[in-house]
């Protein structure tokens, strides 16, 4: 399973860890404007290729800004 969760305001991440070895992730988000995608269906690879759909390919950088 794969979540993409974007916030136009700033948010925390939280990590709790428990007594029996397991932990807990959360977010603490002042609001705005929020994405959640949820991705549940299909192998890793088929996750990756679903977000990458979703938010497109990176860009190749300018041959300029590449330096020497």
């Amino acid at each position: 399973m794969g979540i993409f969760f974007r916030n136009s305001n700033i948010q925390s991440p939280v990590i709790t860890n428990k007594t029996d070895g397991n932990f807990t992730l959360s977010y603490v988000s002042t609001g705005g404007v929020l994405e959640m995608y949820f991705f549940t269906k299909g192998s890793s690879k088929e996750i990756i290729q679903a977000y990458h759909s979703l938010i497109g390919k990176p860009t190749l950088a300018p041959f300029w800004s590449l330096g020497w």
